[in-house]
């Protein structure tokens, strides 16, 4: 098994994704205690909303 060779830059793009990862960590906290909803609750809908305005999208399209 060939294992990854590092590369030039590779090391910083690491340090900014744990920084990345950090402040999220730091947000969610936050969010958490505030009681704000999660992120996932604001994707999911998200998404559901999305999803039935392509729906009857789709839907409409076809009829005209």
């Amino acid at each position: 098994m060939k294992l990854y060779k590092w590369k030039k830059g590779d090391g910083i793009t690491l340090i900014w994704m744990a920084i990345s990862a950090l402040i999220g960590l730091v947000f969610g906290m936050i969010w958490g205690a505030l009681g704000l909803p999660s992120i996932d609750d604001i994707i999911m809908t998200a998404f559901f909303i999305i999803g039935f305005i392509s729906l009857v999208g789709g839907i409409f399209s076809k009829l005209l």
